[in-house]
C-alpha cells in the first residue's frame, strides 16, 4: 500500500514541475541580444578612421553602411542594393538596426542576430513539444495506474456486493493484494464463504425439518389407514345404531385427519407456493438483458439475434431464473456459455447451452426434481433445489423449463408465453 502512495505522489509532482516549466517557457521573452556587444561594434565603428582593417574579433556577424547605403565594412558576402530596401530586409528579419556617427563616417549597423531569435523560438517550441509529450505520458500513467489499482478494483467490489445482494454466493471474488483493495477483497471473500455456509445450513436444516414433516407424515398415513378400515369392518356386520354412529364418527375423523396429513405432506414437498407472481407483458429486449445481468462471469455469448415480440412473464422471477441457471452453468460446467433464441409455436424459446460434463440421459430427466444432483455435482455445495425452484416458477408464468444433454454439452430451454 505504501509503495502505491508514493507511486503516485511522484507521478503527481511530475505533471506539477511539468505544468511550472512549460508555463515558465510560454511567459519568457524571445532571444535577447548582447547589448554590450552591440555597443562594442557601434563604438568601434565611430572611432574608426578607415574600415580597410575593420576588426573582426566580434561575437555577431555585422554590416555597416553609410547614409548613402554603401557598404563600408561587412563580416558577410552582400549584394549592393538600396539603403532603405536593407533596413526593410533587416528588419522583417529580426535583425538589429543602430545608427552611429564617427569623426569620419555616419550610417547604419545592422547586427545578424534574426537567426539567433529564430533558433531560440525553434528550442522553445521543442522544449514545450516534448514537456507537453511527457506530460501527457505522465498523466496517461496517472489514469491507468488509478484505473487498474483503484477503479477496476471498486468496480469489482460494487458488482461482488451487489452478486450478494441478489444471494449468488457462489461466485468468488478474485484475489488481488496489490490493489489499493487487496487487503479488503480478502476479507469480502471471506464474508461470502461465511454467508455461503450459513444459507447452507439454513438450507440444510429447512430440508431435515421437510423431511422430517414428511416422513412422520407418510407413517401418521398407515394408521390412520388401518383405523379406517377396522371401522368398516365393524360397520358391516353391526345393527345397533349408536354403534353405527360411533363407527360413522370415527370414518370421520380419520378420513379428516387423512386430509389434514395430506395437507401437511404436500407444504413439506411444496414450498414454492407462496411465492407471488406478478405477470406482465414484457419486451425480448428486456429478456436479453436479464440474461445478460444475470451473466457476472461475462462468459454468455448471444448466438443469434433476439426476435421483437411481447411475452407473459414476471420481470424479477426471470431474474432469479436465468441467474440459476447461468450460475449452476458456472458451477458445474465452469465454461463459456451459448445463448440463443426462437420463436416456436407460441413461446419464445431461449435456449442456454455451456460445454459441461456429459450426464446419462436418466439423470438429466431428474434435474428439474426437488433435492436431487446429478454426478457432476460431487464436492460442490447446493442442495438440489436450483432447477426444481425455475421449473415451478416458469409453470407458474405460464410456461415451462426442460434440460437437454447433448453431444458437447448440457441446454437449458425456456419456454416464455408470447403476449
Amino acid at each position: 500500500m505504501k509503495h502505491k502512495i508514493i507511486v503516485i505522489l511522484i507521478i503527481c509532482a511530475v505533471i506539477a514541475v511539468g505544468g511550472v516549466l512549460i508555463a515558465d517557457i510560454l511567459r519568457s521573452d524571445d532571444y535577447t541580444p548582447n547589448a554590450v556587444e552591440i555597443n562594442r561594434i557601434r563604438a568601434s565603428a565611430e572611432s574608426a578612421d578607415s574600415f580597410d582593417n575593420f576588426g573582426t574579433d566580434f561575437d555577431y556577424d555585422f554590416t555597416i553602411v553609410n547614409e548613402n547605403g554603401d557598404v563600408l565594412f561587412s563580416t558577410r558576402d552582400t549584394t549592393p542594393i538600396l539603403l532603405g530596401q536593407r533596413l526593410h530586409y533587416a528588419i522583417i528579419n529580426f535583425d538589429a538596426v543602430v545608427s552611429f556617427s564617427g569623426n569620419t563616417h555616419s550610417g547604419y549597423i545592422i547586427v545578424y542576430i534574426g537567426h539567433l531569435r529564430e533558433g531560440n523560438r525553434t528550442l522553445r517550441l521543442w522544449l514545450i513539444v516534448v514537456l507537453s509529450v511527457f506530460l501527457i505520458i505522465a498523466v496517461l500513467g496517472y489514469y491507468f495506474y488509478m484505473r487498474y489499482f483503484l477503479y477496476s478494483p471498486f468496480k469489482k467490489l460494487k458488482e461482488f456486493a451487489s452478486d450478494i445482494a441478489a444471494g449468488n454466493l457462489d461466485t468468488a471474488l478474485p484475489m488481488d493484494k496489490d490493489n489499493l483493495f487487496g487487503d479488503f477483497t480478502e476479507s469480502f471473500d471471506i464474508m461470502r464463504d461465511e454467508l455461503k455456509t450459513a444459507r447452507q445450513k439454513v438450507i440444510d436444516e429447512e430440508k431435515s425439518k421437510k423431511e422430517l414433516i414428511a416422513a412422520l407424515s407418510h407413517d401418521i398415513k398407515t394408521p390412520v389407514a388401518i383405523v379406517r378400515a377396522a371401522s368398516e369392518l365393524l360397520e358391516i356386520g353391526e345393527n345397533d345404531k349408536k354403534k353405527l354412529a360411533n363407527i360413522k364418527a370415527i370414518q370421520e375423523k380419520s378420513l379428516e385427519i387423512d386430509n389434514l396429513v395430506t395437507d401437511l405432506f404436500s407444504s413439506a414437498l411444496e414450498d414454492l407456493s407462496e411465492l407471488k407472481i406478478n405477470i406482465c407483458d414484457i419486451t425480448s429486449k428486456q429478456v436479453q438483458d436479464i440474461i445478460l445481468s444475470a451473466d457476472s462471469l461475462k462468459k454468455a455469448d448471444i448466438t443469434s439475434a433476439i426476435p421483437d415480440c411481447l411475452i407473459k412473464g414476471d420481470v424479477l422471477r426471470l431474474a432469479q431464473v436465468f441467474g440459476n441457471i447461468i450460475s449452476n452453468s458456472y458451477k458445474y460446467a465452469n465454461s463459456t456459455i451459448k445463448a440463443s433464441f426462437e420463436i416456436a409455436d407460441k413461446f419464445l424459446a431461449v435456449s442456454i447451452k455451456d460445454a459441461g460434463k456429459t450426464l446419462n440421459k436418466e439423470e438429466v430427466s431428474l434435474l428439474t426434481q426437488k433435492f436431487y444432483r446429478g454426478k457432476n455435482a460431487d464436492g460442490k455445495h447446493g442442495a438440489g433445489l436450483g432447477l426444481y425452484i425455475c421449473s415451478k416458477l416458469m409453470n407458474k408464468m405460464d410456461g415451462d423449463l426442460s434440460v437437454m444433454q447433448e453431444s458437447d454439452g448440457l441446454k437449458v430451454v425456456v419456454r416464455l408465453l408470447l403476449s
